[in-house]
Parts: structure tokens; C-alpha cells; sequence
């Protein structure tokens, strides 16, 4: 793959799933780093960025620890914004939230109009309006998007970083019904999982071809819960009838074949629930075929 960077972003932005926080820590001890480093060349370690556990949370109920997550963010764009920007960046955290945070960053870096090819079992594109339970982390692709609570100024210039129709969807299959009317009445392209299953990938391979014609580069975003959880079960939020590895492969080089992935970060797995770290095992092969 060339040139490789990583950055650890053990963000987790509610007090009940700090545990998402703990994959950094967790996968650097399992040797994903130093695999990595063996495999890849040039690689570059960027280090895991402090950031404070939330014990509390706080705020209103259907928006829990804003302010946290703000200041938490504002460190994340920083971190990313100073990493070298040639080649592919890895970042693993933490929650899917992380994402506002890597996009700025890397727009601070090196400008341009982001795609992003987002792999998730859930919609992540609740507000404040629509959420059933004020989890940032079920709301952080909308607040990328500009929609719900505005984000501060030095994190997102004109209150948003991603224009909604250079998102595809993928792999969902447990949207809340507010957030499942917002999705499909965006210009945003969604994939959910059972159509994959039963239609293969050609449609998606075309989908984010096009996309990266009108973008000058791309996020991909795994969430590891949008693989099943017969595979990699060491999630908060499993869902049945998820992806195959092989299905995860085929979206990752489909996007890495535009030429145009620059960010890829990995999200959601929790090292508690995963006691004999056969899920930690699973997940460094993983990354050691996809970004290799």
C-alpha cells in the first residue's frame, strides 16, 4: 500500500460505553503496531492522543456530553491535522465520533471536497430531534453533515464538512425511524446489508467510482458492527445478518482501487467483551490485509 501513518483516538463519548475507548490500548498490545510496522513501508506511528474518560455524563438527555465531545474533538482535528498527509492515515478508536474530528483535521490538512464511505450496521445520522437516546456516537455522521447541534467554528467552517451527497451507506440494518426517514429522503446513497447479500457488489463498486470522480479524496469508516457478530461478536451493538470479512475486503479495495482513500479508520470494538481476545486476533488480520 505504500506509505502508511496511524493515530490512536481512544474517544468513547458516553460513560456506559467507555469500553470502545480501551481498543487502542487494547490492539497495541495485541501487536497491531508493530505488525503494521513489519508489513508496511514507509510507516510512521503517530502515537494515541490523550483524552479523558468520561465518568459523568451530563447534559440534556437528548444530546449527552456536547461539550465534552467538542473539546474532545477540537484535540482530535488538531492531532490529525499535524500528521504527515502523504499516503494512507489509520485511525483507530474509540467510537464512531472520531469522524468529525478526522475530517476536519484532515481538511485542515490538505483541503479539498471529502467523500466518505461509511460501513456501519446503524445510521449514526440521528439529531437531537430523532435521537432515542442522546448517544453522540448515533449522531456523529449527521453533525459531519451539518445537521443537528452546530459545531464550533474552528471545526467545521460554515457548519458542516461533508456534503451529504458524497456519502455512501453501507451494510445498515438497525436504523431508528426518524433517522431512517432523514437518510433516505438525503441525496446520500444507502446500501443496507440485506441488499448487498443478495445483489453482490457490482452496484457499489459504480456507486463509489462516482463518488470519488466528484471528490478529491475519501474516508472510509469501518465500524466493526457492521460485520456479523458470529465473526466479531466483541461489540456494544451487535446485529444479526451482518458482513463477511470478505465482504468487508471487497468494500475497502473498491474504495482504495479509486485512488483516492486517504483516511481509514476502525471503530467500535470493545476489549472487555472480548476475554479471550479471539475478536483482537481477528481484527489485526484484518487490518494486516487491508492495509498492506
Amino acid at each position: 500500500m505504500g506509505r502508511l501513518s496511524f493515530i490512536g483516538l481512544p474517544l468513547s463519548t458516553r460513560s456506559d460505553n467507555s469500553g470502545m475507548a480501551d481498543a487502542v490500548s487494547a490492539l497495541r498490545e495485541a501487536r497491531l503496531i508493530a505488525i503494521l510496522r513489519q508489513l508496511a513501508a514507509p510507516f510512521t506511528d503517530a502515537g494515541d492522543l490523550p483524552l479523558p474518560k468520561i465518568s459523568t455524563d451530563t447534559g440534556p438527555k437528548n444530546l449527552t456530553n456536547f461539550t465534552p465531545f467538542l473539546q474532545d474533538t477540537k484535540r482530535i482535528r488538531s492531532a490529525v491535522a499535524g500528521v504527515d498527509a502523504e499516503g494512507l492515515l489509520f485511525a483507530l478508536g474509540g467510537d464512531c465520533s472520531i469522524c468529525v474530528g478526522t475530517l476536519a483535521g484532515l481538511k485542515a490538512r490538505i483541503g479539498g471536497e471529502a467523500g466518505v464511505v461509511w460501513v456501519d450496521a446503524h445510521g449514526d445520522f440521528n439529531t437531537p430531534e430523532t435521537t432515542p437516546s442522546g448517544y453522540i456516537g448515533g449522531m456523529c455522521l449527521a453533525m459531519a453533515c451539518g445537521r443537528g447541534p452546530e459545531l464550533d467554528e474552528t471545526i467545521a467552517d460554515a457548519g458542516r464538512l461533508l456534503r451529504e451527497e458524497n456519502v455512501v451507506h453501507l451494510a445498515s440494518r438497525s436504523l431508528d425511524p426518524a433517522e431512517s426517514k432523514n437518510m433516505y429522503s438525503s441525496q446520500m446513497k444507502i446500501y443496507p446489508a440485506w441488499i448487498l447479500h443478495r445483489d453482490g457488489f457490482a452496484a457499489v463498486d459504480a456507486t463509489i467510482a462516482t463518488l470519488a470522480e466528484r471528490c478529491d479524496w475519501i474516508l472510509c469508516h469501518l465500524d466493526v458492527d457492521s460485520i456479523d457478530p458470529t465473526i466479531i461478536p466483541a461489540v456494544n451493538f451487535p446485529e444479526p445478518n451482518g458482513l463477511t470479512l470478505e465482504e468487508t475486503k471487497a468494500i475497502f479495495n473498491s474504495v482504495k482501487a479509486t485512488g483516492k482513500l486517504k483516511l481509514f479508520e476502525l471503530t467500535a470494538y470493545n476489549p472487555y467483551l472480548d476475554p479471550g481476545e479471539a475478536t483482537a486476533t481477528k481484527l489485526i488480520e484484518l487490518m494486516s490485509d487491508l492495509l498492506v
